[in-house]
């Protein structure tokens, strides 16, 4: 009886020591990738594939592949660094130089197990990846 008591005491002091949330866990990215990307200035878009690979718990590489204009096809990998996790989503961030005619593009992503999006901006480009498995 005393320890029926001393339970029953617990849970009505000390609700947070029965009640603990569960942690969500991060989603993994690693795999194939397939959507499209668009630029917001020029209006040009195009399909786009991706290939991710989780370097460790804070990075992941990412080879993209995808056609400009509908014939020129372009492919380049970089790195993301995860900056951040809310509710089943990670957050990303990374940039490419990608030469002297394209320059350096930053990338700020949002993903779940899903869904990747992220939007790039550069000196004469800004749009963004959606991309779906």
């Amino acid at each position: 009886m005393r320890t029926i008591l001393t339970f029953a005491a617990l849970a009505v002091f000390s609700p947070g020591i029965l009640a603990q949330p569960v942690p969500t866990s991060a989603p993994d990215l690693t795999g194939c990738w397939t959507g499209r990307w668009e630029d917001c200035k020029s209006g040009h878009s195009g399909p786009l594939k991706a290939r991710f690979e989780k370097c460790d718990d804070i990075h992941y590489r990412a080879t993209f592949t995808g056609r400009f204009l509908k014939v020129f096809p372009f492919r380049f990998r970089t790195t993301l660094n995860v900056t951040g996790q809310e509710e089943g989503r990670i957050l990303l961030s990374g940039e490419s130089n990608l030469g002297f005619l394209f320059g350096t593009f930053h990338y700020e992503a949002t993903a779940t197990d899903h869904d990747f999006t992220a939007e790039f901006t550069s000196r004469r480009y800004q749009g963004r990846f959606m991309l779906s498995r």
